[in-house]
């Protein structure tokens, strides 16, 4: 019977195995709810020799009336794809047709932060009362990333060459499509390239636009550090990235009224598909 099938597979998965005292802890949860929802939907005794995918359905239903997280489905189903296994390999049971049926569901798609405008306001304001070149570069990556969309690989990749200040627009790297406007980074990208990245500048034939501590070309991570550093001075968190900031000017396009197929013009995009999460 199942019973008597589940604490030899629980005895095996401790001695033999070794498994980790809240895994089997976990299991035997898990197999337990398994045994009564079957004997329930049965109302006899359940044998481990009877079971069939027919017999499995009851259980899926009941997972799905509990609404369980993913994560937690994932884990019933774990324990019960390695009860089989352990039932076909020691005691002869044929299970490959029970262990196809049970299919792990989808990770949960984790929705992409966006910042209010008020939280984007702070982020923005947090540097640029700042005179140092550290303080001016930040200030312009900061509105700059949230102004084009630019991916953190394709901002570190613009050029001083790649600017037009007098138009406030911007050349896309490695792209032949239209400009993209400055907009609100304008300001803050005159005071860097004429205060704070002369001051950086080592070599006068760099010609990237965000310069490190050395003058070379800013990196993808040194970028997504400048962006966390002055999130957390102003208590937005740990998870903005500069992620974070394209989506929350996708967020902020669609909310002004502005069309799917303008935003994907704008970032770039493959599909206005892509931006169907933060249309609501």
């Amino acid at each position: 019977m199942i019973d008597e099938d589940i604490a030899r597979y629980l005895g095996h998965l401790k001695y033999v195995q070794g498994g980790a005292k809240n895994t089997i802890l976990a299991y035997r949860t898990d197999l337990q709810q398994f045994r009564q929802v079957l004997r329930l939907d049965q109302g006899t005794p359940v044998d481990t020799a009877g079971l069939s995918r027919a017999s499995l359905k009851a259980y899926f239903e009941w997972l799905a009336r509990k609404q369980f997280r993913p994560a937690t489905v994932a884990r019933k189903l774990a324990a019960l794809r390695s009860f089989f296994g352990y039932m076909e390999e020691n005691q002869g049971l044929a299970t490959k047709t029970l262990v196809k049926s049970l299919r792990l569901p989808a990770p949960e798609r984790k929705q992409p932060r966006s910042l209010s405008r008020a939280q984007l306001a702070r982020l923005l304001e947090a540097p640029s009362g700042g005179t140092s070149a550290r303080d001016l570069r930040d200030s312009a990556i900061l509105s700059f990333v949230y102004a084009t969309g630019l991916r953190a690989a394709d901002a570190v990749e613009v050029t001083i060459h790649d600017l037009n200040l007098t138009r406030g627009l911007l050349d896309r790297p490695g792209a032949s499509t239209d400009p993209l406007p400055l907009g609100i980074s304008r300001h803050a990208l005159e005071r860097y390239v004429k205060d704070g990245r002369p001051q950086l500048l080592r070599n006068r034939g760099e010609p990237a636009l965000f310069l490190n501590q050395r003058g070379q070309r800013l990196s993808r991570q040194g970028l997504w550090l400048v962006v966390k550093k002055w999130s957390q001075a102003c208590n937005l968190g740990e998870d903005v990235s500069p992620y974070t900031l394209r989506h929350s000017l996708t967020r902020h396009l669609l909310q002004q009224g502005r069309s799917r197929q303008e935003v994907q013009h704008l970032l770039g995009l493959a599909s206005p598909s892509t931006i169907r999460f933060l249309a609501g």
